[in-house]
């Protein structure tokens, strides 16, 4: 992941690797086909444990507005703890492999469904497209991407609110919206 980070996908050779690893070939090839397997293997060990508390965030929420809410801070401070892999993740070209861009695909879909699950908060569900909430994701993700790119990962949780605001507006309507400016982070979840 350092050397992704700091060369880029192109510029990593298996030598470098190795030498920063402090390891030879052959234990490579114990835990990796090549640079690509090793590369993916790194990205989706990130991107489990995103997803794993994030989705489990919203997942155990008692509404659609808590849970989006639960899920966002679990996001934010899961980039504010693991910046690097969050950068890795968020910044990475993924020239890698088909196998990576699927994931990608497959994670932001699950978002998109969840936020989706709003337009049953509204009387008449169908009254709004599920479109709407690939719209929502499109700005969050398009933020955050910015604000990673001016250093400001460590900020993320700040943004919460905001993101909120974009997300609640076209279920809730514009009081509700307002109402999420004002709402405090959740509590850290208790440790295991």
């Amino acid at each position: 992941m350092e050397l992704a980070l700091e060369l880029g996908w192109e510029g990593i050779t298996l030598e470098a690797l190795l030498g920063r690893a402090g390891v030879d070939r052959d234990e490579f090839r114990r835990h990796f086909d090549d640079l690509r397997d090793c590369y993916l293997q790194i990205y989706l060990e990130n991107a489990a444990e995103f997803d794993e508390r994030v989705f489990s965030a919203f997942d155990r929420a008692p509404s659609w507005r808590e849970g989006v809410r639960a899920a966002a801070y679990a996001a934010a401070r899961h980039i504010r703890d693991h910046p690097r892999g969050a950068s890795f993740s968020l910044l990475q070209r993924f020239d890698v492999g088909d196998i990576i861009q699927e994931h990608r695909e497959r994670q932001l879909r699950g978002v998109v469904e969840r936020i989706d699950l709003g337009r049953q908060e509204l009387d008449d569900p169908d009254s709004l497209s599920p479109l709407v909430a690939e719209g929502v994701m499109g700005s969050v993700y398009e933020l955050l991407i910015g604000e990673f790119q001016r250093g400001n990962g460590d900020r993320i949780e700040e943004f919460v609110p905001t993101l909120m605001y974009v997300g609640v507006r076209p279920y809730l309507g514009h009081e509700a919206a307002l109402e999420e400016l004002t709402i405090p982070p959740p509590p850290l979840p208790e440790e295991p």
